[in-house]
């Protein structure tokens, strides 16, 4: 059965919607596991987290907040 316009685009928004919550998911880990493990985080480093769109960059983030012992210790680019 063919689906309407409207249905596409309610898949869509769905789908965009997911991915979205993904993001902001990922992005407040990254800024408690940053919280747990280093302390204060100045407003710069969660301005920067937060402007990150990519689900890839995130998780490589993730990866290096997990073990990082000072801000340093990540790279940001």
């Amino acid at each position: 059965m063919a689906k309407t316009m409207a249905e596409v685009y309610i898949e869509q928004g769905i789908e965009q919607g997911i991915e979205q919550g993904e993001i902001q998911a990922k992005r407040e880990v990254i800024l408690k596991l940053l919280d747990l493990n280093i302390g204060n985080i100045p407003d710069t480093v969660s301005k920067k987290v937060s402007r990150i769109r990519s689900r890839s960059r995130l998780d490589s983030l993730l990866e290096q907040v997990a073990t990082a012992q000072t801000l340093d210790d990540i790279k940001w680019n």
